[in-house]
């Protein structure tokens, strides 16, 4: 496929010789989280600070080399995994769902192996969940209970659009303005995929965050579960759907 840049930043990567895919593929980079080795290949992501008119633009640039996966429009041959994460993000962005904005993507052969970059805005002023959750105990009760809220609806509504992320870890959800109104944005879309079965999304994403999060009590988790579903009590079967979450997160 073309490269795609988003029009704001095309002034920025010209400035910096960073407006295509060779450029930006030799550029030498510090890595954020250092390549992971799978799928027959690499992939890694690194944290950039681009200037232009004095104004500091901090970027992650995720790189990958034959990191590949089946896709019905590729087969037999496989296609990055950073291209469903791009297809992704642009969905979420016509939704208007709040998720790290795309800068750059691009895939092009290297050397005989298919390779592929996507470049996001950082989340200025956003948190993820993992660090805020190990300030809980010096905030209060209703401070928790709003942060908790805010997440809860906003895990909903990326599930009513149809949407499970597969990998909905702490780590993955960010949050801002926590001392007045929060606000939540997901990120890490590689792994998400088209799915309209809204309760099968509920039980999948929520029963891998339940098993990764951490120094949270029972009645923070349950606190969320209800905030989720929009329930002041639990109803029998909302109870029975709990408690099948809760199982496949011991799993």
């Amino acid at each position: 496929m073309n490269s795609y840049i988003l029009p704001d930043y095309a002034d920025l990567l010209r400035l910096h010789q960073l407006d295509n895919f060779k450029q930006l593929w030799d550029r030498p980079v510090d890595w954020f989280e250092a390549p992971n080795y799978r799928r027959g290949g690499w992939s890694g992501v690194a944290r950039i600070n681009l200037t232009m008119n004095d104004k500091d633009h901090w970027l992650f640039i995720k790189k990958q080399e034959n990191h590949g996966r089946w896709g019905l429009t590729s087969f037999p041959k496989k296609e990055p995994t950073f291209r469903r994460e791009f297809d992704n993000l642009q969905y979420l962005k016509s939704k208007q769902f709040s998720a790290p904005k795309v800068v750059f993507y691009g895939e092009q052969l290297v050397d005989g192996k298919l390779c592929a970059i996507l470049i996001t805005e950082e989340l200025t002023g956003y948190s993820p969940l993992n660090q805020i959750s190990e300030q809980f105990t010096q905030m209060g009760k209703s401070q928790k209970n709003e942060l908790l809220k805010n997440v809860a609806l906003a895990l909903r509504n990326f599930h009513q659009l149809n949407r499970m992320h597969r990998a909905l870890y702490p780590k993955h959800i960010f949050v801002a303005d926590l001392h007045t109104t929060p606000k939540t944005a997901l990120i890490d879309f590689e792994k998400t995929r088209f799915s309209p079965f809204f309760w099968y999304n509920a039980y999948f994403d929520l029963a891998a965050f339940n098993r990764h999060v951490e120094g949270w009590s029972k009645s923070q988790k349950m606190f969320l579960f209800k905030q989720y579903f929009k329930l002041g009590r639990l109803t029998w079967l909302t109870k029975v759907f709990y408690k099948c979450i809760m199982l496949r997160s011991t799993r």
